[in-house]
């Protein structure tokens, strides 16, 4: 029965390591991989909402020549007898222009809708390189895991052979052999559980990527550098708090255009018509035919006799200014805060960092050294060898959770600065 149970638990463990392995190798040659700054390139290349800012650039700037738009020519012709019991005609061009300052207000709303699609356009840009890091990020330290767990797995795995020699010579009970086997199987679930995070990591960049295969990393987890100039007035450089300020400009242009449509518009004409009949001409009685045209030129204004619509038309671009206006402000405190806030998280997470690189990793390997040779020659039990191995695979593994926190706050203060 002993025997049976033994080749049971053996059996259960070797199965789920064929199955961890095989998928792991399946997952990796069906998917690509990239370096971070490659991840990002392809992202800021592929990724359709960047697509998408980028043509509502292309829109802003064909918009912009719509600015000096005069409208239509109208083109009039007459005939009948409008002058006498002659069939006579009348050719008459006539154009409506906007008074001179509304064009110039058009024009220059076209340009800041421009500049304001590309700020749009880097905000995105910003926001899409954050998530690509982000992600990749969270890889890095999925495989740094799993580099731990393979390692903890060699541990478990002679643990549970020693035991099951040291079981059958009679030196242990049932017990400790059967702990053995259960941490290295805990440790096989924990390895396939981490085959299925970083698969869902890799599928979350191939989305962003919009890749047709999962996204796996080419780097090594490593401490990241911290951003040079920490400063708050950096964050003047935030891609969001461009794109709303530049909001706020659009829409006092819009004002402004909306205002100067009250100016009355300019009416220029020329006509050409003909006069059939006898004209005294310098006292002697000439008479034209309807070959002969006699020309002009008129000039006029297209004043507004109700101009309450107007003035709604310009209030309402006014409160939509003043809006925008306060948006820019509450995002522009909330970014202070953010700001604040990450570099507390930094400095937090150094903190901690900077425990385990200057201790806690050393004495990590020291226990497991120590531990192993103590079990090994029978100084210490299973109880106290197990929980020493426990105590210094969890500072492996908080170490590696310490690392990538530090680093996502750096990826945060960066994003927040717009150095992404």
């Amino acid at each position: 029965m002993k025997i049976q149970l033994f080749l049971g638990n053996q059996l259960k463990a070797f199965v789920v390591f064929v199955i961890y392995n095989f998928t792991f190798t399946i997952l990796s040659a069906s998917g690509q991989t990239l370096s971070q700054e490659q991840a990002v390139q392809a992202a800021l290349k592929n990724n359709e909402l960047i697509k998408s800012a980028e043509y509502g650039v292309d829109y802003y700037r064909q918009l912009k020549k719509t600015g000096t738009d005069i409208g239509k020519l109208s083109a009039v012709w007459m005939h009948g007898q409008y002058n006498s019991i002659q069939q006579d005609n009348n050719f008459t061009l006539s154009q409506a222009i906007p008074f001179p300052v509304t064009l110039v207000n058009q024009v220059r709303l076209g340009k800041e809708q421009v500049i304001g699609g590309q700020k749009n356009l880097i905000q995105i840009q910003n926001e899409i390189g954050y998530q690509v890091k982000f992600a990749y990020e969270q890889l890095l330290y999925q495989d740094a895991l799993r580099n731990v767990l393979i390692t903890q797995d060699s541990l478990y795995q002679d643990f549970a052979r020693a035991s099951s020699i040291r079981y059958k010579t009679g030196e242990s009970n049932l017990l400790e052999k059967t702990t053995a086997e259960t941490q290295y199987l805990e440790v096989k679930n924990q390895l396939m559980l981490n085959e299925a995070d970083i698969e869902i990591s890799a599928t979350r960049l191939q989305a962003l990527l919009k890749s047709d295969k999962p996204i796996y990393n080419l780097e090594k987890l490593v401490k990241r550098m911290a951003p040079v100039n920490l400063d708050n007035s950096s964050l003047i450089n935030n891609p969001q708090l461009g794109y709303l300020q530049q909001q706020v400009v659009i829409h006092d242009h819009v004002k402004r255009v909306e205002k100067s449509r009250m100016l009355p518009d300019i009416t220029v004409g020329y006509f050409a018509q003909s006069l059939i009949g006898i004209q005294n001409i310098d006292g002697q009685d000439v008479f034209f035919p309807s070959s002969r045209a006699f020309q002009g030129f008129e000039l006029g204004l297209n004043i507004p006799l109700w101009i309450g619509p107007h003035l709604a038309r310009a209030r309402a671009a006014a409160f939509q200014e003043e809006a925008t206006r306060k948006n820019a402000e509450y995002f522009a405190t909330n970014l202070q805060g953010n700001y604040v806030q990450a570099l507390r998280e930094l400095d937090k997470n150094l903190a901690s960092l900077t425990y385990y690189e200057n201790s806690a990793l050393k004495n990590a390997d020291l226990i497991i050294s120590q531990a192993r040779k103590a079990y090994k020659g029978g100084e210490i039990g299973y109880v106290e060898y197990l929980q020493s191995l426990k105590m210094a695979l969890l500072i492996k593994t908080n170490y590696l959770q310490s690392l990538t926190q530090y680093n996502q706050s750096i990826l945060k203060t960066e994003f927040l600065l717009g150095k992404n």
